[in-house]
């Protein structure tokens, strides 16, 4: 999957496994099946990279309550502290990236960046919500 491959902060784990983490990590619960729409990956992918999140305990799964043919899957706490870890490099990585831009500059790219939103939502939603109101 090319970029998905790519390491994040010198970690022994892919852009998209961090990916996986962070979206379980902001909706417990979530279900194989939703994450895979969301994420735009094919089923067996997301397996794969659960199995190796789940061989290396940074993500557990429960029966559904609402449909035991499916699981929800959360993180454990290991995986919440590396989530955590990698939102905390990721933010601190975003400040020094930005930290040389004047305030004209900075003001201009945030509207820049607020257009782009606008434009994007009308094509694609941005809230995991709105998948699982058609699961």
């Amino acid at each position: 999957m090319g970029v998905f491959d790519q390491t994040v902060f010198d970690l022994d784990y892919s852009m998209i496994e961090m990916r996986i983490l962070g979206e379980i990590g902001r909706h417990p619960s979530i279900t194989a099946n939703m994450l895979t729409k969301y994420l735009n990956i094919k089923k067996s992918y997301l397996s794969r990279k659960l199995s190796k999140l789940e061989r290396e305990q940074y993500v557990f799964k429960e029966k559904n309550p609402e449909d035991s043919r499916s699981m929800c899957l959360y993180l454990t706490e290991s995986g919440q502290k590396l989530n955590e870890y990698v939102e905390e490099q990721s933010d601190r990585k975003v400040i020094e990236l930005l930290d040389p831009l004047g305030k004209e500059d900075f003001e201009a790219l945030v509207v820049a960046m607020a257009t782009v939103e606008k434009v994007l939502y009308k094509v694609v939603p941005n809230e995991l919500e709105v998948d699982e109101e058609q699961e």
